[in-house]
């Protein structure tokens, strides 16, 4: 696979992803769907851990969080209402993904803010 556009790639490790409650958020992108991995490490906090997913801090060094990358072109016109959708207790950022064929993409995230 020639590496996506990092626009068009979603890391999804909670309810976003097939079979979960909140899928239909992705109804209406064509795209594909790939198991992958990030590094980090999941706390329970945000609002998504009431729904068995504990949020997701980004970090290099992190334990191995499995997950899908949603591969769409479709995203960049999407990106604004998934941001209302996910709400202030997230930020959508960049990270590498390992895909389950041991290639690194980049992919958009996101992650939990943590309370100060």
């Amino acid at each position: 696979m020639s590496a996506p556009h990092p626009a068009t790639v979603l890391f999804v490790y909670g309810t976003l992803a097939p079979g979960e409650e909140n899928a239909h958020i992705m109804d209406g992108m064509d795209g594909t769907w790939h198991k992958a991995t990030v590094r980090g490490q999941r706390i329970s906090t945000g609002w998504g851990v009431h729904k068995g997913h504990p949020g997701l801090i980004p970090n290099a060094q992190g334990a191995a969080i499995e997950g899908l990358v949603f591969i769409s072109d479709d995203l960049p016109n999407h990106w604004q209402r998934l941001d209302v959708f996910e709400g202030e207790d997230y930020q959508r950022v960049r990270i590498p993904a390992r895909l389950s064929n041991g290639d690194i993409i980049q992919a958009y995230v996101y992650r939990v803010i943590t309370p100060s």
